[in-house]
């Protein structure tokens, strides 16, 4: 059973998992409408009917349209597990971690396909310090990436290349799943997907001793 604990918000006490539960269906509804009628043309109230809830409530929990739109942003980029896959680089095999990265991004697309696209449509609409913010956030996807791509590189695993373009290259295909599915998703499964990606984007890369990791990393998951 998950523990309730009780916090304050205006004035007011709820147990926090259910302003949690109350804020992720604001996000939901929030990340639909958005998505299917624009930022500019959904409004709060719009927003708060689709819940349902009381305009007033939605209040409770964001500022404005913008805050709450701010937040639906930082959703997904949230959703990295940043720390998970540093923890794994200094003890693991940095190919099958950089492998695991590619996967997380495309799977993440494949599971908020809305999110993603939204924030391609409506990042421009955010105040300049929450841009600067999401920038932050992406950058820091960027720079564990390519962490992993020196430790490939560094292991003899990957022969050199640029590193900086190449962490973006990553991210890149990932959202396009999300942002071209329309072309994808009749011709590849999301697996399929994912392995053209390692073909275009990993084994091009690997040295001799790379490519020998690669099928014993392939072999193991079969």
């Amino acid at each position: 059973m998950a523990e309730v604990v009780a916090v304050e918000d205006d004035g007011d006490w709820e147990p926090q998992t259910v302003a949690e539960k109350r804020r992720a269906q604001i996000v939901a509804a929030a990340i639909r409408l958005f998505s299917e009628r624009g930022y500019f043309q959904t409004t709060i109230e719009d927003v708060a009917n689709a819940v349902p809830i009381s305009k007033g409530l939605v209040y409770r929990y964001f500022k404005d349209k913008n805050d709450l739109l701010f937040f639906v942003l930082r959703h997904v980029i949230e959703k990295y597990n940043f720390e998970e896959i540093q923890g794994l680089l200094p003890k693991g095999n940095a190919l099958d971690v950089l492998i695991k990265v590619l996967g997380m991004h495309c799977r993440l697309a494949t599971e908020h396909t809305q999110e993603v696209t939204l924030a391609y449509c409506s990042t421009k609409d955010l105040l300049p310090e929450q841009r600067r913010q999401i920038k932050i956030l992406e950058s820091k996807i960027a720079r564990v990436i390519r962490q992993c791509l020196e430790a490939c590189i560094h292991g003899g695993m990957m022969s050199e290349l640029n590193t900086d373009i190449m962490a973006f290259q990553y991210i890149m295909f990932g959202h396009s799943w999300a942002l071209k599915n329309w072309a994808f998703r009749d011709r590849y499964s999301p697996d399929e997907y994912m392995a053209e990606g390692e073909k275009i984007l990993i084994r091009p890369f690997l040295t001799d001793l790379g490519r020998r990791e690669f099928e014993k990393i392939h072999d193991g998951a079969a």
